[in-house]
């Protein structure tokens, strides 16, 4: 027996099954397969079983009914653990995973590590597409690691090897996708434990033979991303930074609404756009001190000591942000010459992005 298990889910693919398995055969690839098939109506099983008998290293395993892509997973997982198996590959069967890129995703995983066969890393594509497919697909995967934040390229790949060690870490009985949302909510599964994320390039190839079972599953699937989205701690921080951002935009913008009518009357000799820069040096500064007190009291909780230094490096942030801010302003409204508050809009937002960053990655690092 191999150390590898490669894990195939099968519903009506008997053109596809026999082909790739011989070409792991004729790969001699160093892994044994395991087909788990979801009682085909076109027989893929009953192939499979005739082909089990004279490989040794083919198995099968039989469900009842289609139940979804995760759940013939976590069976095929299920089986390949009680096996002691201690790497276990998801692949499909319809020949878009390439099976030359097996070795390299087999030598990429070890018992730390979660190896991904990428279309979005250098090196890889995806062939056979039109280009709305393309940029769905693109479009779902940005969206994807956005939300959930993970850490790779291709998001919702589901060709991947997975070290025993994190699959017995795991519950598999509480995975909550049972379609394509299974794929990106074990890679954060993976990274909330501790496990790297590595890609190697792969060409995708869209499938010659049969037919696709992605639809229905995509608004399923989008359900349960935004669903693991919400439980995410950075997402949920975020949303708060957001909120305290708005409110502080508001004391920002008011502050900033005031001393232009204001500060004419005292600085006769400067022109409209410099006062505009220093009601606007005035008015954010302000609200980062504000911004600074909310957001360690509620957004991040913070209960540290040294409240000084961690105020300075929000103000370093905050200065950052100041830069940002006056910079993107200037240039949408004395470049641009858009009107003011399409400048204060776009100029907040960019601070915004940058100010919840740094300030979760070094301000309150590890909250």
């Amino acid at each position: 027996m191999n150390q590898t298990l490669i894990v195939i889910p099968t519903y009506n693919e008997k053109d596809n099954i026999l082909r790739l398995i011989s070409a792991i055969e004729q790969k001699k690839i160093a892994a044994d397969v395991l087909v788990v098939d979801d009682n085909s109506p076109d027989g893929t099983g009953k192939l499979v079983d005739e082909l089990s008998k004279k490989r040794s290293w083919v198995y099968i395993l039989h469900r009842k009914e289609k139940a979804g892509l995760g759940k013939a997973y976590i069976a095929g997982f299920k089986w390949g653990l009680e096996k002691k198996y201690k790497k276990l590959i998801s692949m499909d069967a319809d020949f878009s995973h390439p099976v030359d890129v097996l070795p390299a995703l087999i030598d990429l995983c070890n018992t730390k590590t979660v190896a991904i066969g990428s279309r979005y890393v250098k090196g890889g594509k995806i062939v056979g597409w039109q280009l709305n497919r393309y940029f769905n697909s693109w479009g779902a995967n940005f969206v994807t690691r956005t939300l959930l934040m993970i850490k790779a390229k291709d998001a919702t790949a589901g060709f991947k090897c997975y070290p025993a060690e994190f699959l017995k870490v795991i519950n598999l009985d509480n995975i909550q996708s049972s379609g394509y949302a299974f794929q990106p909510e074990m890679l954060l599964l993976a990274q909330n434990n501790g496990f790297k994320l590595r890609e190697t390039p792969i060409t995708f190839v869209d499938r010659q033979v049969g037919s696709s079972k992605i639809q229905g599953e995509l608004v399923k699937s989008a359900r349960i991303v935004f669903g693991l989205a919400l439980r995410q701690k950075t997402l949920r921080q975020f949303v708060k930074f957001g909120i305290v951002g708005a409110i502080n935009s508001l004391v920002d913008w008011g502050i900033f609404y005031l001393l232009k009518i204001v500060l004419p009357g005292v600085f006769t000799s400067l022109n409209l756009q410099t006062i505009k820069q220093i009601a606007k040096a005035i008015s954010f500064t302000v609200s980062a001190i504000s911004s600074y007190i909310m957001n360690r009291k509620w957004t991040f909780r913070s209960t540290r000591s040294g409240v000084g230094r961690e105020a300075v490096k929000f103000l370093v942030v905050a200065t950052g942000g100041f830069l940002i801010n006056n910079v993107t302003f200037y240039l949408v409204t004395a470049r641009a010459g858009w009107r003011d508050i399409f400048g204060l809009i776009i100029a907040t937002a960019a601070a915004t992005f940058w100010n919840f960053i740094l300030n979760k990655k070094w301000t309150f690092k590890g909250l």
